[in-house]
């Protein structure tokens, strides 16, 4: 008799064993598949970023101790870099694209911008930028300044200083012979 209550609770306990194993198989694939679909979307969202949130991800804090001239300059290295990527888009572009668009957004065609800083156009787009995000010229940190996609238009990613992670994004027209922002972006 001993014998066969041995046999009977080891074979319960080997059925309860197999039913926890296949259960926790089960789990682990379904732990497994929704880590892979994470994994796939955090990829596809890396690659298929706008251009407004890469800044925003790939800007780090600056020290307080940098000179506001030593932030002039890593925007305009930033700034000459994008452009020279821009420029090569623009080229590839029909001018029918970019004409349409510019005459949708009610710019001025025959304005060609300038980014080089310091010029009476950079001026002009900063004092428009300040104006559209009611950050004082002298306390803005521009990020980047370049083409908005025509000939005519700007986009603009600043912050006021000391605070990094405020970051606004600007798009400015060329309208009526002056610069005017389009669309903010703000924090």
């Amino acid at each position: 008799m001993r014998s066969q209550r041995g046999n009977g609770y080891s074979s319960r306990y080997e059925q309860r064993k197999s039913k926890m194993d296949r259960l926790l198989s089960w789990t682990i694939g379904i732990v497994s598949l929704l880590i892979l679909a994470i994994g796939c979307i955090i990829l596809i969202s890396v690659f298929h970023t706008s251009p407004d949130s890469k800044p925003a991800a790939s800007s780090e804090p600056q020290s307080s101790t940098q000179s506001s001239e030593s932030k002039s300059s890593d925007s305009s290295s930033d700034q000459s870099s994008d452009e020279s990527s821009q420029a090569a888009n623009d080229e590839g572009e029909s001018s029918t694209d970019s004409s349409s668009s510019s005459a949708e957004s009610g710019s001025d065609e025959s304005h060609q911008a300038s980014y080089e800083m310091g010029s009476a156009d950079w001026n002009a787009q900063v004092r428009a930028i300040s104006e559209a995000t009611g950050i004082d010229e002298a306390n803005m940190t521009i990020r980047w300044l370049g083409n908005g996609g025509t000939p005519s238009s700007s986009l603009a990613r600043v912050s006021p200083k000391g605070d990094a992670n405020a970051i606004y994004v600007v798009h400015l027209i060329y309208k009526d012979g002056k610069w005017q922002a389009d669309n903010v972006k703000a924090p």
